[in-house]
């Protein structure tokens, strides 16, 4: 499992922890869900769970919390990335996971929790649960994962068996596929419990009375398990392909384990450190057994699964990026506002919605950071800064595919703001400008209020030549075609007029 840096202290013989990041889970927690856990290994070991060769996807729905100012929030980018990872580890059960729009708020991120009570401990559990998707598995990102448990070290993530969610701290989302945090999390999700289930708080080292030889029952109140397999059924996580594992990787330093152990029986104790329910450090990949894909899939088919939605099967076609994706404006071009910038790109058949992301490096890691989830191809954006050189990107994702290639490209911002006149007009654009070959053009509005305009169109010596009255605009942002096949060559003003005010762009037309 991909943890948290960690400090180590030298004393009597042992590397004894000073901060390592651990799952929230305790024993008792796993406790709470034991009869959940008993019930679908009877039913793998019976052989009635789903067959893993047809695919099962889950719904997710991800909460990016921040603090009280709103500030602190987890990158959209770090969870696209992690969704991927997550549905390579969990490739070989043949379970998958996708984005799902929540039915109320219609979005697939929520970004509205803003509460301390929430971003460093969850005590703000009813808002949580006001916010949930209630037919997905909900994962919250968070600054601190505060679980109430006694486990030593810091909690990463855990599972809530009471809320059934899962809350996970912000520096542990990423698209690495040796992180194994999530996975983990979400396979207590599916009754999974760790692979030394018992030892959670007290790892057996050298330090105890009865070392080497471990004792019968763990500090826990669990059966520990024995090498042989005689009471794998009883003992432990109650799998019988996770060989013991007497909570050795706590306080390992790598992916290995030659401690020196022995079970009950007085047998040497070899761990799988690369099991994703266990706590082994830094190994190249963490893959689940077979019975424990089995034990997943069962708890999906049972009824405490009921209210996901189970029977979807979102989009699963490949989304290949052309390279060509982005349209405008071109690379390195200098925009005509830093306050009102329109860039666009092209419409893809596979894509619901596109990741756009600015910055003032290719990383996009300094505070100066902007991203937008876009559902059509093209944004008006009215927080850039003046005389600054921008890089920014577009990924396009839909439900399933979220780790499609990016387009990437910079751009100018001129030290010149936009004059807008219009109450409620937070900026707007008219593309493509110039327009070639008799096509028309599209208004790109961005509205705080809505409202009513008349759109105009003059020649340079003041001849109207099209009128559109009272064109309703929404609150966000709007795209209206403008007719304009029938204009010969040259300069014209475009005007948007309301009984308070006007606004006036101007537009060539080449022929």
């Amino acid at each position: 499992m991909l943890l948290l840096a960690v400090g180590y202290a030298f004393a009597t013989g042992v590397y004894a922890q000073q901060s390592r990041g651990v799952c929230g889970n305790s024993t008792e927690d796993q406790l709470m869900y034991e009869h959940r856990t008993i019930a679908n290994v009877e039913t793998a070991n019976a052989g009635g769970a789903t067959d893993r060769g047809a695919v099962q996807y889950v719904p997710v729905y991800f909460h990016l919390v921040g603090d009280a100012n709103g500030a602190g929030k987890v990158k959209e980018r770090l969870v696209l990335d992690q969704l991927c990872a997550l549905n390579e580890a969990f490739s070989t059960a043949d379970i998958r996971f996708y984005l799902s729009v929540h039915p109320t708020q219609n979005t697939i991120f929520n970004y509205s929790i803003n509460a301390t009570n929430v971003y460093s401990n969850q005590d703000g559990w009813f808002t949580m649960q006001t916010n949930r998707h209630p037919n997905a598995l909900n994962v919250y990102i968070v600054d601190e994962a505060v679980s109430g448990n006694n486990n030593p070290g810091i909690t990463q993530a855990y599972y809530s068996n009471p809320r059934d969610w899962v809350v996970s701290r912000r520096d542990q989302i990423s698209g690495a596929t040796n992180n194994a945090v999530l996975p983990h999390e979400i396979g207590h999700f599916f009754s999974l419990d760790h692979t030394f289930f018992g030892w959670e708080s007290n790892p057996f080292d050298s330090s105890d009375p009865t070392w080497p030889i471990a004792p019968s029952v763990s500090p826990g109140n669990v059966p520990t398990e024995r090498m042989s397999g005689s009471n794998c059924n009883t003992a432990a996580d109650k799998i019988c392909d996770t060989p013991p594992d007497y909570n050795f990787g706590l306080y390992a330093s790598s992916c290995s384990y030659n401690g020196g152990a022995k079970d009950p029986g007085n047998v040497d104790v070899v761990p799988m450190a690369n099991n994703m329910m266990g706590y082994f450090n830094d190994c190249s990949n963490y893959v689940f057994t077979n019975q424990q894909k089995s034990v997943m899939m069962a708890d999906l088919n049972s009824s405490a699964r009921n209210y996901l939605d189970n029977n979807y099967t979102p989009p699963s076609e490949e989304i290949n990026t052309p390279t060509d994706l982005l349209v405008s404006p071109g690379s390195g071009a200098t925009v005509p506002y830093y306050d009102e910038v329109l860039v666009e790109w092209q419409d893809l058949p596979e894509a619901t919605w596109y990741l756009l992301e600015f910055d003032f490096v290719s990383t996009y890691a300094t505070p100066y950071a902007q991203s937008f989830m876009v559902n059509s191809n093209s944004k008006l954006v009215t927080t850039l800064l003046p005389n600054r050189t921008y890089y920014w990107r577009v990924r396009p994702i839909n439900e399933y595919v979220t780790c499609a290639a990016v387009r990437q490209r910079t751009l100018k911002t001129p030290g010149t703001s936009a004059v807008r006149d219009i109450e409620g007009l937070t900026a707007w654009q008219i593309a493509p400008n110039p327009v070639r070959n008799g096509g028309n053009a599209n208004l790109f509005v961005q509205a705080e209020q809505s409202f009513d305009a008349n759109i105009r169109v003059f020649t340079t010596t003041g001849q109207e030549v099209l009128n559109l009255p009272k064109v309703h605009f929404e609150n966000g942002d709007n795209k209206i075609e403008v007719p304009l096949s029938k204009l010969g060559n040259g300069l014209y003003m475009v005007m948007l007029q309301t009984r308070e005010g006007q606004a006036v762009r101007k537009l060539s037309v080449l022929k």
